[in-house]
């Protein structure tokens, strides 16, 4: 079951971006006949961009010192409804207490009638030569996977319910710019550590299981999860055509999370290794979050075919290529 979920979040993603907007200038019907046009989904294209920007200031009452985080990720992403195919294709830069790493990847997932395969390509510049990254591969039956089974899924959602699930949105502006100087129609809604608490409730009750079950999480584990999500603010915008309803792009941001129930874990738990009983030196930590973003902008250059490329193929045909199901046993083995 877990294979299963693991495997299907990515191509979730793909499939919810296949899904277009026709409506009229109202959040909930926006929202309604987003989940009616989902049933005949188009072939899509985005692109994903993250931003991340974080200090780590340490002190020891006397002084401070700073180590910053940035990270910045470009996607290209292509999906295609029939038959189901995606494509991920991009990097990851980071630059981690003065390090600096670029992580690319590509990830492929066809499907047919008897299988869904997916095929990741990881090159990390820290440690791969140029091109001589690492192919994985899983596969499962096409009988697990059920495109039109999901996409009646959302057509089904009643979406002026969604404030049971302690999500909001609201018509911001029907007549909002974005970068590339559309006219559009602007939905957000916040998600905090309240309504998420919601949703989460609300989402066990229908599955008729607690996600701590299934993560297999103790309570003291849970509880300190809900105590360092406490501040969170998750923003959201979606951005619609006036004209034809199409997605524009998805704006994601934490601006105004209060990271104080993070900061006092974090130090409790750097000072509990470092400090010295008979000290008065206390270390503190401070974690401050300048930017946390990221976009998705919909473009109109939507792939007709998503190929695999013959070196993933004669990877996996060689046996070079680790097989997700293979490894997803031998973690399970050695946490046993």
């Amino acid at each position: 079951m877990k294979k299963r979920i693991l495997f299907l979040l990515p191509a979730l993603g793909a499939v919810s971006m296949l899904c277009g907007f026709d409506s009229v200038p109202t959040a909930e019907s926006v929202l309604e006949k987003a989940a009616e046009s989902s049933a005949s989904p188009e072939n899509m294209s985005a692109d994903f961009t993250l931003n991340c920007d974080i200090d780590v200031n340490i002190g020891d009452g006397e002084t401070t010192s700073t180590l910053d985080i940035l990270a910045n990720a470009d996607f290209d992403i292509q999906a295609i409804a029939d038959p189901f195919a995606s494509s991920v294709e991009g990097a990851l830069t980071l630059s981690t207490f003065g390090v600096d790493e670029e992580i690319t990847v590509k990830t492929y997932i066809v499907s047919s009638d008897e299988s869904v395969d997916t095929y990741t390509y990881t090159e990390d510049s820290a440690s791969d030569e140029a091109g001589e990254g690492t192919w994985t591969y899983s596969s499962v039956s096409a009988d697990e996977f059920d495109l039109q089974a999901l996409l009646d899924l959302s057509s089904s959602i009643d979406y002026s319910q969604l404030d049971e699930l302690g999500l909001t949105f609201e018509l911001v502006s029907a007549a909002a710019e974005y970068t590339n100087g559309s006219e559009s129609y602007l939905l957000s809604a916040v998600i905090d550590s309240s309504n998420l608490r919601t949703f989460i409730d609300k989402c066990e009750e229908l599955a008729g299981e607690e996600l701590s079950d299934e993560l297999e999480l103790d309570e003291e584990t849970v509880s300190m999860i809900e105590e360092m999500l406490d501040g969170l603010k998750i923003n959201i915008d979606y951005y619609i055509d006036t004209t034809t309803y199409r997605p524009v792009a998805v704006h994601i941001d934490l601006d105004g999370t209060d990271l104080t129930a993070i900061n006092s874990y974090v130090t409790q738990l750097i000072s509990s290794y470092y400090d010295s009983g008979d000290s008065d030196t206390t270390t503190t930590v401070e974690i401050v979050l300048n930017d946390l973003s990221m976009d998705y902008v919909f473009t109109d250059e939507a792939a007709e075919e998503i190929t695999v490329p013959d070196e993933a193929l004669e990877a996996v045909a060689s046996g070079e290529a680790e097989d997700l199901a293979d490894l997803a046993d031998e973690l399970s083995d050695a946490a046993e």
